[in-house]
């Protein structure tokens, strides 16, 4: 059996598209394994292997969301999903958490995922993500906890929250492994409240995330 040959240059690092590996022989066949080694390919995600190559070799430094989104792999998102994500990443950096300034691969969410994480701690936990999908859509991720201790201000929130967390009793099926759908309770009218976990919103826009950022302190309340 003949030697494999190298991926093309303009190959586009994405996760499962190809083995990790074969992404990292590029690397090595350029500059050689212990220097290939150095390259996190999980922040190269959505470049090709000449535009990773280039940016390891001349790094651009610290770019802010508007700089990173200009790049040529986020060509994919549309003008209005660009304007709420730097809407977005604007309102949680003022909120204590930050995206670390590295946008990397989505693994099986989407081609890439802006993870946000507690700003001046080791561990950094996760309250939100933005997954860009190969067709360029994002997804909006917000990771919320404990719904029960919280029914007062979900019944109350904006439609467009509240729908992720309510749906009616004849449209109550299983969710998840460990979460029958007869676990769900009624807490309003016509309504069931999920027993999971609801964080998926799959339209996100600017004008919503005032009503984002609401919910998050809701189930976030900062310390006094």
């Amino acid at each position: 059996m003949g030697k494999k040959e190298l991926l093309p240059e303009d190959t586009i690092i994405v996760w499962g598209a190809n083995p990790a590996n074969d992404y990292r022989k590029v690397f090595e066949h350029a500059i050689g394994k212990e220097s290939a080694e150095k390259i996190d390919l999980f922040s190269h995600a959505g470049r090709t292997l000449k535009e990773a190559l280039e940016e390891h070799l001349n790094p651009s430094g610290h770019k802010t969301m508007p700089e990173i989104l200009s790049e040529r792999r986020f060509d994919i998102i549309s003008e209005p999903d660009k304007e709420f994500i730097i809407a977005f990443d604007k309102a949680i950096t003022e909120f204590g958490y930050d995206f670390g300034g590295v946008i990397g691969g989505g693994a099986v969410w989407g081609r890439n995922a802006i993870v946000y994480g507690k700003t001046g701690v080791k561990n950094r936990p996760v309250i939100a993500r933005i997954y860009i999908r190969v067709d360029g859509s994002i997804v909006l991720r917000l990771f919320i906890h404990k719904v029960e201790n919280h029914v007062k201000y979900i019944e109350t929130a904006p439609a467009h929250i509240k729908e992720v967390f309510t749906y009616p009793h004849e449209d109550c099926k299983t969710c998840g492994k460990n979460c029958r759908g007869s676990n769900c309770k009624e807490y309003s009218d016509g309504f069931l409240m999920r027993a999971c976990s609801p964080d998926w919103y799959f339209k996100p826009s600017v004008e919503k995330v005032p009503d984002y950022m609401n919910l998050l302190s809701e189930f976030y309340p900062k310390k006094k």
